[in-house]
């Protein structure tokens, strides 16, 4: 029975022998035996230099060099001679001083000194890099989001998304959610803001919502447009907070929010069972009374206090900047945004729907012009041009659902 080795040399014999008889050229030779076209070059040069029969034998390596007893014995007295200098030294100027002896590598003279215990390599003490960490409270926020099983009772997983203050570790909002969507992000972000103030910096992953990613699109594309789809980096540029995204695949950056989530991993299915929490609502109410005893109670390990202490200590030279509500309208801030062009009779359509816009006085028509619509879904939505608010109402449309239950009922109303 013919094994697939002599299979295989037979048809490299028959292809090779016409390629020595030029019957065919090497290109040709490489389609027949399904090969590329550079390993069919290689083997062949090794088939002209060694033959067919040791074409697939792999070649035998020397022995390595082995020191005799004479060569240890003078590869000692001359490291001691020269007061134990670096090996890479010793292997320079043994070369110099006897060149007769046996070619070995730096790290072969190592070892034999060591195996002969002469030399002592010392033990290299790790170093730790020191985290990253902001002088003042405010300056720097590191937010993330984790699914898990937080609650034991419950089967379902939930999302944590949580924000920390770089300086004091003091955690400045945290919410169990279904999904970890924009409207999430939108309310905790618009409540810390609100409650501690504004912040200079927001230091995140490259999650969708706080950075593009490009899946695979054409290179040929309108970067405005796709950067607009950022809606919570848009929001906080507009409060003159910065975005900072880190590094892919680096957790080690952010590395406090991702040891308050591993505490909180630790800590929250325990006081979720201490409490006998079976619903998302009510590990929210016991993930607040969590918070309090993180901030309030619990000492740090690394900043030696708890993280109220230190955001309170800190508290006149913080960056924190408080909002004045009568200027800045967070709930505008903190919506979606969506641009339209006004139709030649002053009208919007929007999500199925068509806003009539109210004209103000010396203003003829929009027609024409763009118009932003800020809106939160099922709570309010607003409508700007230039920059000014426009008054709108809602008009009727006419949906195929309407079209289908008027035309059944008129209908019903020619049979009867």
């Amino acid at each position: 029975m013919v094994s697939k080795l002599e299979d295989k040399l037979l048809n490299l014999a028959k292809v090779f022998s016409l390629v020595d008889n030029s019957s065919i050229t090497l290109n040709q030779g490489a389609k027949l035996l399904n090969y590329s076209y550079w390993h069919c070059t290689r083997l062949f040069q090794k088939y002209r230099k060694v033959g067919l029969k040791n074409l697939f034998k792999l070649e035998k390596k020397g022995k390595p060099r082995k020191l005799s007893d004479k060569d240890i014995v003078l590869l000692k007295d001359y490291y001691l001679k020269l007061n134990k200098p670096q090996i890479s030294l010793l292997h320079y100027f043994l070369r110099l001083d006897y060149p007769s002896f046996p070619v070995i590598s730096q790290e072969w003279i190592r070892k034999t000194l060591i195996r002969e215990n002469i030399y002592s390599p010392g033990v290299r003490k790790k170093t730790f890099r020191k985290r990253f960490e902001a002088p003042l409270p405010g300056l720097l926020v590191q937010g993330d989001s984790t699914l898990k099983q937080w609650i034991p009772e419950d089967d379902n997983y939930y999302q944590l998304i949580a924000f920390l203050d770089d300086c004091s570790r003091f955690c400045l909002g945290a919410k169990l959610v279904e999904r970890d969507t924009i409207d999430e992000h939108f309310s905790l972000l618009k409540g810390i803001v609100k409650g501690y103030g504004k912040f200079v910096a927001l230091y995140y992953d490259n999650d969708e919502k706080y950075s593009y990613i490009r899946h695979g699109n054409s290179r040929f594309f309108e970067y405005a447009k796709e950067k607009a789809d950022l809606q919570v980096v848009r929001a906080l540029s507009e409060l003159g907070i910065m975005v900072i995204n880190s590094r892919p695949f680096d957790p080690c950056g952010k590395g406090k929010i991702e040891r308050f989530i591993e505490t909180a991993i630790l800590q929250l299915p325990v006081w979720f069972r201490r409490y006998g929490v079976k619903s998302l609502e009510e590990g929210n109410l016991v993930l607040e009374k969590y918070i309090g005893y993180y901030n309030m109670v619990q000492i740090h390990r690394e900043i030696k206090t708890t993280p109220y202490d230190r955001f309170s200590t800190l508290q006149k030279e913080s960056k924190f900047t408080l909002v004045e509500e009568d200027k800045t309208d967070l709930d505008k801030i903190f919506s979606y945004r969506e641009a339209r062009k006004a139709s030649g009779d002053n009208t919007i359509r929007f999500n199925g729907e068509v806003y009539q816009l109210e004209r103000k006085p010396f203003v003829y028509s929009y027609t024409g012009k763009k118009a932003e619509i800020r809106y939160l879904p099922n709570k309010f939505l607003s409508i700007y041009i230039d920059g000014e608010l426009v008054k709108y109402r809602k008009l009727l449309t006419v949906t195929k659902e309407r079209v289908k239950s008027k035309s059944e009922q008129y209908g019903k109303v020619a049979i009867l």
